[in-house]
This record gives C-alpha cells, structure tokens and sequence, in this order.
C-alpha cells in the first residue's frame, strides 16, 4: 500500500526526497519526506486517522488558541447570560493557551489556583451591605472576617464550560475529543452538605423577628414553620397550590402535601416522580387551624403569590436572621431541620424518609443516620433466652 502512495523525487543535486500522495474517503493530503521511513509513518497515521473518523488536519487544529474556540462556540451556539459571562471570563484567563498545550497538568495547576483564588469586591461596589458582608466569611479560629475564596461549585461551573466547549468544537470538526485533562481532574464537588440546624430557642427568635418585618408577618411564619415541618425545598413551597394541601379530618393519618414532580428540584432525574408528603400530627394541626386560615378567594398558591423565586425568598429570610440575631443559618436548612426530625423521633427505614423528603439518593441521607438510636444490639439479642 505504501509503495503505491510513495514517489521517488531526485533533485538537483542529486539528493532522493519522497513525496506522499493520499486521496481516500474524500481527504487529499500531500507531503514530502527526507527518507522513505519517515514517509511510510505518515501514510500510517493518516490511514489511521481516517479510519477512526478523525480529522486529518489535527495539526492545524491542536494551534488553535482556547479563546478562539471558546469565541466560536459562543458565536454559533444559544447559551445563557450567565454561561456566557462565565466563558467571557475564562477567555481572559486562559485564551491565549494554545490546545496543544491544554494537557492534564496545566488544567490541574488552572483548578487549584482557581480554588485558591480570592473572590474580588465587585468594579462598581462603594460600600457593604449590612446583610451580606461582601466576599467575607468569618474565620472559625481567629472569629475574623477574611476574604472568601471561590467555592467548589462555582469552579465547577468553570469545569463543565470549559468541557463542552471543547467537546463541542471536536464534534463541530470531527476530531477525537481529548477527555484525558477530564478524566485525571475530576470536577469540584456540586455542593457541600452543611449540618447546620436549629438549636435551642432560635426557631421561637426567628418567629418573633418577623413581627420586625413591614408586611406579611403572619405569612411568614406560617412559611418558617411549614418548613420546618414539611421536609420540603423552598422552591416546591413556593409552587404549592392551595389545591395540593390535602386534608382529611376524618382520617387525618390520610392527609398530605401533594408535591407534582415538575415542581421538584430533580424533574430531570431518571428516578424523579410525584410525591406524597404525609402529615405527622404537629404539621397536620398547624395547617387545619393556622395556615387554611390564610387561604382568599381566588388565590391559587399557597406562598408563591407573595414571592416569586426562591432567591427573593432567601433575601428575606436574610433579615429574619439578621433580626433574629442567629448567624449562619439559611432557609435551606429549615428542611435539615425536618428530616433530621424523622432519624430522631421515628422508626423509618431510609426509604420511607426518602419518600418524604423527595430524596433520589439514599447516599444524601447518609449525613443524618448519626442521629438516630442505635438499637443494632437490642435486635441481635431479641432472640435469645
């Protein structure tokens, strides 16, 4: 095969130079060689190449700048503000990297400086929030307020960008995706589980600090404690309808929160269904004789009339807390609260809790597990005389 695509060129001054010419499956390349071995490992590579559906021109394409890819995708795909803006950045940061040299090593030494990094004070900042204390955390051993560094989360935004950009690209050329820089760097974890849950006296703190508030001060403590019972996200409590509160004084057992799956936070999990959020009896006495009493005419949602997002609920909250005086705590963990309740004071198998709570992953209840009583021993001697 080799010989078929090799000529023999003499120059003038005597010397044999080998040109190569290959024309298949619509690739037409053309080269010139000192020795005939050199010439036979190209045919090879580029048999190789068309053979595996890579681009024969990979040359050209490992001296492309990441900027100029990252510009290209964005040129010829709809992203959001958000993903735009972060890839506008990263192209400030590393554009000018060749891809060749976009290797394993060099996005490691790119992640940890990123997780390293300091987040900055915004361009345009003139003084600091009284509720949001800026890109500052407080040191747990100096009980100072430092500079925050960037989360995992937020490096792991930058992770995935970067990813399908180039994923992107090499599927936009046809060329074979380098995954081997993914594959050695796993990405930033998603999130961080925080334990952090009421301890004494603070719920009845964040209740009263609502009557601070200027409006809405018996909606938002019905809203407190319907997480605090619930085990819901704020988002599904927001997009609770007044038709979903199920209420069977009858048999109150029978009574629950239906929560429809496109309201839940994992919609798109394979696992994700609707779900029942049964009553235990506190919860159940609290909605009949306090929160139905809320409900006006006409009115479709529960809470979602009085905010519109979760987020404009949160910055709320953030002024309960301030007022409350109970430090770093976040609406969040109200649900903490809840299902930490259900490992305390019930029998309930992992699974059933997990029903409640809208759990896919039984590995996330994990974290609670230490809180029920342990009674491994009391079964292994139930037997025995």
């Amino acid at each position: 095969m080799a010989n078929k695509l090799i000529t023999p060129r003499v120059g003038v001054n005597g010397k044999v130079s080998y040109q190569v010419r290959i024309r298949e499956s619509g690739v037409y390349r053309s080269k010139t060689f000192k020795s005939e071995k050199d010439a036979e490992k190209f045919i090879r590579e580029i048999k190789s190449k068309i053979d595996k559906g890579e681009s024969v021109d990979i040359g050209k394409i490992q001296k492309l700048t990441l900027g100029s890819i990252f510009t290209e995708y964005l040129k010829l795909n709809t992203v959001s503000d958000g993903k735009r803006y972060g890839l506008e950045k990263i192209k400030r940061e590393i554009g000018k990297v060749p891809l060749s040299n976009f290797k394993t090593a060099s996005f490691s030494v790119y992640l940890k400086t990123k997780l390293e990094e300091k987040v900055p004070d915004q361009a345009r900042k003139k003084k600091d929030h009284p509720l949001y204390k800026g890109n500052m955390v407080l040191d747990s051993e100096t009980g100072l307020l430092v500079r925050k560094t960037y989360s995992e989360s937020t490096i792991r935004k930058i992770y995935y960008e970067i990813k399908t950009a180039l994923e992107w690209h090499s599927k936009h050329y046809e060329y074979t995706f380098n995954r081997k820089p993914f594959d050695d760097n796993k990405p930033p974890k998603a999130w961080i589980p925080r334990d952090r849950i009421l301890e004494t006296g603070e719920l009845e703190k964040l209740l009263d600090a609502c009557d601070k508030m200027y409006v809405n001060q018996e909606i938002l403590k019905c809203l407190i404690l319907w997480q605090y019972y619930s085990c819901m996200r704020s988002g599904e409590t927001l997009l609770m309808k007044w038709e979903h509160i199920h209420i069977n004084e009858t048999d109150p057992h029978h009574s629950y929160i239906f929560v429809p799956k496109e309201n839940q936070k994992i919609a798109d999990k394979k696992n994700a269904k609707d779900r029942k959020v049964p009553l235990r009896p506190e919860f159940y006495h609290f909605i009949k004789d306090r929160v139905m009493k809320l409900k006006k005419d006409g009115q479709v949602f529960a809470f979602g009339d009085y905010w519109t997002t979760s987020g404009v609920l949160g910055s709320r909250f953030r002024v309960i807390c301030n007022n409350a005086k109970v430090d770093n705590f976040k609406i969040h963990d109200l649900r903490h609260c809840a299902v930490s309740w259900y490992f305390v004071n019930t029998s309930l198998t992992d699974i059933e809790i997990s029903e409640i709570s809208g759990h896919i992953e039984l590995g996330t209840l994990k974290r609670y597990a230490t809180l029920r009583h342990n009674d491994i021993g009391v079964k292994l001697w139930v037997n025995s005389k």
